[in-house]
């Protein structure tokens, strides 16, 4: 591409003004995926603009990587290729909102905090909590079928998505789902998308529904001493009649991590995190019997409401953000079945120790989706400590896929990353998604290599 960057780079400030074509190194510097430097950023501000952008891509076979909020670029092994990223953070618009009948559609590069921000005017929410809400963009959370711990009861982006507008990798817009004007025959357009990581085209619009916002919140934390008890409390609660919004169960370290946030003292134990949204008698009366099953396995109880509830979910949805900055710090997403998440966790602990690395981990624990950062000990050589992130890392893998779950590489270094496939081997319905790939991206233009087994 070198050779004819000048023209490209012409043609591109032609179609969306040459300040939103940036080449210089300190402007594209800060749009490296896993260390490489895009020799262009191109910022286009309509989503008509997207599709010119796209287009010339395409004609010139120009490798571009997708970019929102940048919250989950880390995602995903190194790109194949990377001759551009292209920024949707000028498409923040709201295209549509309509109230009444809970849905809205807005621009992909709109943020969650925003949205939320903007919806609760109306005293509505979108019932998804994914970290970093004030950087993750709408587009972002559906290529990645981003969630929280709201998913125990709400679901993904997967559940609240009605329809899509993309931009293919030869240039062509589409829609699909609610409010469809052009579709591709044979597919479901949206669930294509979802979770797809830009590797099928690009993102541009999306419509979701929305929830009335309940009447009350109200959250009970425990705090144990041992696993054991949170984990008797957390089946009570499974075999009972409550229905918790969300259910979060953090080890000794992500506790320490959270609790001071909160303004509490941080003794040692696990933290058993329960969430209750809907009308203020059955808050209470969920609150009432979950206080009393905390106290009955000896848990310390700390019962939050509205705000202060909130504002706890939001320090529990980032904890994992408080870990100790680590040039080679590891962060991994394990799933398993239900019923082994609390054995997950304490293995994620014990095989980091083994390692000699420390761990922090949290899991949405009746969901069975854990996250843990891992960290090496300090003054471990650079080598060293791969080798451990690394064998530390395979081997829950290993142990996830033995439960019928898996292991993926949220963020990691490149070294760590040339050791250790973020995704892990690829299923039984590869394929398939080989050959959906081969359709929309024939060239592999959109995201090369960075998907499940080098898509």
């Amino acid at each position: 591409m070198s050779s004819e960057l000048a023209a490209f780079r012409a043609t591109l400030a032609q179609a969306i003004g040459a300040d939103h074509v940036l080449a210089a190194v300190e402007s594209t510097a800060p749009y490296a995926v896993d260390g490489v430097c895009p020799p262009l950023v191109l910022r286009p501000g309509t989503q008509d603009e997207v599709a010119l952008v796209v287009t010339a891509c395409a004609a010139a076979g120009v490798a571009l990587v997708p970019w929102g909020g940048g919250t989950s670029i880390s995602v995903g092994n190194p790109p194949q290729r990377l001759d551009a990223v292209l920024s949707l953070e000028r498409l923040d618009r709201v295209v549509e909102f309509d109230a009444d009948n809970l849905c809205i559609t807005v621009e992909a590069g709109l943020t969650l905090a925003r949205l939320q921000a903007l919806v609760a005017e109306k005293q509505e929410v979108l019932p998804l909590d994914p970290p970093n809400a004030d950087r993750v963009t709408l587009g972002g959370l559906v290529a990645a079928n981003l969630s929280g711990p709201s998913r125990l009861l709400h679901g993904t982006a997967r559940d609240w998505v009605l329809g899509l507008r993309v931009v293919l990798p030869n240039g062509e817009q589409v829609r699909c789902g609610g409010r469809v004007i052009k579709n591709v025959t044979g597919y479901d357009m949206n669930k294509l998308f979802i979770r797809s990581f830009g590797t099928l085209g690009i993102i541009t619009e999306v419509t979701l529904k929305l929830l009335p916002m309940p009447e009350a919140r109200a959250s009970v934390l425990g705090l144990f001493p041992a696993l054991a008890a949170a984990t008797s409390v957390l089946e009570s609660v499974q075999a009972s009649f409550l229905l918790p919004e969300a259910m979060d169960l953090l080890d000794p370290t992500a506790a320490g991590l959270l609790l001071p946030t909160l303004g509490l003292a941080s003794p040692t134990g696990h933290l058993l995190a329960t969430a209750f949204s809907g009308s203020l008698a059955t808050v209470d009366r969920q609150v009432r019997d979950l206080e009393a099953l905390v106290a009955g396995q000896g848990g310390r109880v700390l019962t939050l409401r509205d705000g202060a509830s909130t504002q706890a979910w939001q320090a529990i949805t980032n904890v994992l953000g408080s870990v100790p900055p680590d040039l080679l710090r590891v962060q991994i997403q394990v799933a398993v079945p239900i019923g082994r998440t609390a054995g997950m966790l304490a293995s994620i602990s014990a095989r980091a120790a083994e390692q000699g690395l420390s761990a922090a981990v949290t899991a949405h624990a009746a969901s069975g989706l854990l996250r843990a950062a891992l960290l090496p000990a300090p003054g471990l050589p650079a080598d060293s400590a791969l080798e451990a992130l690394a064998a530390a890392t395979l081997a829950l893998r290993d142990e996830a896929v033995a439960l019928a779950g898996s292991l993926t590489v949220q963020a990691g270094v490149p070294a760590f990353k040339a050791r250790v496939d973020a995704w892990g081997q690829p299923g039984s319905g590869f394929a398939t998604m080989r050959r959906i790939k081969d359709a929309f991206d024939p060239h592999g233009l959109c995201s090369p290599g960075r998907f499940l087994g080098g898509i």
